[in-house]
């Protein structure tokens, strides 16, 4: 997981640097999204490429689920990802046009959950289907299982507008961004330690896609300290 979504990332902080007119580093909270560190390279007088990477974690997971509630998720559904949502890896990167201390633009993310315990009462009611009904894999006991393993990526696209705050010390300020994200792809697998669910992991897979491409709007707050690297 860390080489397929953070490699791009790396590969783009090598590169930029030699690009940029500045530089700088951010240490960004973005609620409910991540808390993690930013790399921005100014390519000229207005336009900026923006690139981070970072977690997923309680309180921010939480809201996320809170989010997905009030949008009218159906319960049944917010229970089974619950878990999923406590851990995640986030990847983002964004262009960015800048005017005076303000700035819009854009950004894609990529929202790898680690994966949790979904309850296989609830799956079961939920999809009416029975797990034993599935096929052991080779070598394991048939048991019974109280939890499955859910885990999900989210593609996320949307847009901000934040303003720039200078501190006195030339080097830092403070910046605060208000964005706006919603769901463009999902891919979800539901697997479990004794069976093979490959089938019923697709149906998972379409259904919670359905629910993320209609009910992930997730509004974030990012207040990011930064450092300015080089001379400006």
């Amino acid at each position: 997981m860390i080489n397929k979504y953070w490699l791009p990332l790396i590969i783009c902080v090598a590169f930029l640097p030699g690009r940029a007119q500045h530089s700088s580093l951010r240490v960004m909270a973005e609620v409910p999204v991540q808390f993690g560190l930013g790399y921005e390279a100014r390519l000229s007088n207005h336009f900026s490429v923006a690139l981070s990477a970072g977690v997923l974690t309680p309180p921010n997971s939480t809201l996320i689920i809170d989010v997905l509630k009030k949008l009218g998720t159906d319960e049944q559904i917010t229970l089974m990802i619950k878990d999923a949502f406590k851990f995640g890896l986030v990847g983002e990167g964004g262009v960015n046009y800048h005017f005076r201390r303000n700035y819009v633009g854009t950004f894609v993310q990529v929202i790898a959950l680690h994966g949790g315990d979904a309850p296989t009462a609830l799956v079961e009611d939920y999809f009416n289907t029975s797990i034993n009904s599935y096929p052991t894999t080779k070598g394991r006991a048939p048991t019974n299982e109280k939890y499955l393993n859910l885990k999900s990526t989210l593609y996320q696209a949307g847009i901000l507008y934040g303003r720039r705050f200078p501190l006195k010390n030339k080097r830092f300020e403070i910046d605060a961004e208000f964005g706006m994200s919603a769901n463009v792809s999902s891919k979800s697998e539901l697997t479990s330690e004794v069976r093979n669910l490959a089938t019923l992991s697709t149906v998972v897979d379409k259904e919670l896609a359905s629910y993320y491409s209609e009910y992930a709007f997730v509004p974030s707050l990012t207040v990011c300290f930064v450092y300015k690297l080089g001379r400006w």
